[in-house]
């Protein structure tokens, strides 16, 4: 490269179809070809000089840097810059002897891939979204509730803190359709979300409508809990359903099945008084 006529370098460097920019030593705009100014919406005359520290625009500073990809206009025009080759070349001088070396990089626009990647992620997103969390209610699901009763046990078995668990089976009277028996399940699950404090988890498990995960909660506390929602739920679903309600407090050397099994043991539908 270095030894090719100076020329059919310019011609051929301008006629890219990449957007190239060569970088000097001191990592200043040395030159780029029409496309990139075009692209850029920015005359060559003022750019060509500038430094990382002389330019405005940001997207400018990562393209000096040489960074793999570049944002440009972020919010307006939301346009990606991929790096897609560099080489080095050594200054053509007039004299015939070698100039500084000039760093030249190729980039192509994949605004429609960047795009394309979101829309793969917001689908992923989607997706397990969907398979985490009850289609009704929204809450998680019988694999996504296990998994985070797990963890929860785990941390209370590390740090001994209380740990409790409530499981609630919803008992329709006459017969329900499907679709008043969801609505039930969305009216409930609000109410439970209004009621329970953030760090509180509900979900779902099989055989269960709703299981509400307590940390730092005592079996008294969460007794309390149960009292308290049945007394809601009583005043405006009692000629619709019936619920039983089954309290546990996890203990030292419980796994998940025994702490469930202990909530499963404690199932009535006569909250404590």
């Amino acid at each position: 490269m270095s030894n090719m006529n100076s020329s059919l370098c310019h011609t051929l460097l301008e006629n890219n179809t990449s957007f190239i920019i060569i970088l000097d030593q001191n990592k200043s705009i040395y030159w780029l070809n029409q496309s990139f100014c075009d692209y850029l919406g920015l005359e060559r005359e003022q750019l060509t000089g500038q430094s990382q520290e002389q330019l405005k625009e940001p997207c400018l500073k990562d393209i000096l840097a040489a960074n793999q990809r570049v944002q440009l206009f972020a919010g307006i025009l939301d346009k990606w810059l991929e790096l897609q080759d560099v080489m080095m070349i050594k200054e053509p001088m007039t004299d015939g002897s070698e100039g500084q070396e000039l760093k030249v990089c190729f980039y192509n626009d994949i605004s429609s891939l960047v795009e394309t990647e979101k829309q793969l992620l917001q689908l992923e997103n989607t997706l397990s979204h969907k398979m985490s969390h009850d289609p009704v209610t929204g809450m998680l699901s019988h694999h996504s509730m296990f998994q985070t009763l797990s963890s929860e046990v785990s941390r209370s078995r590390r740090y001994n803190n209380p740990l409790s668990l409530i499981l609630m089976n919803i008992n329709y009277h006459t017969d329900a359709s499907q679709e008043q028996q969801e609505q039930m399940r969305l009216m409930i699950s609000q109410l439970l979300k209004d009621q329970m404090r953030w760090a509180d988890i509900v979900g779902h498990l099989d055989g269960y409508d709703f299981v509400l995960l307590l940390p730092e909660t005592v079996y008294a506390s969460a007794e309390v809990l149960v009292r308290k929602l049945n007394k809601r739920l009583q005043s405006i679903a009692s000629d619709k359903i019936d619920i039983s309600y089954g309290i546990s407090q996890w203990q030292k050397g419980d796994d998940v099945r025994l702490f469930i099994t202990r909530a499963v043991d404690n199932m009535s539908s006569e909250p404590v008084p």
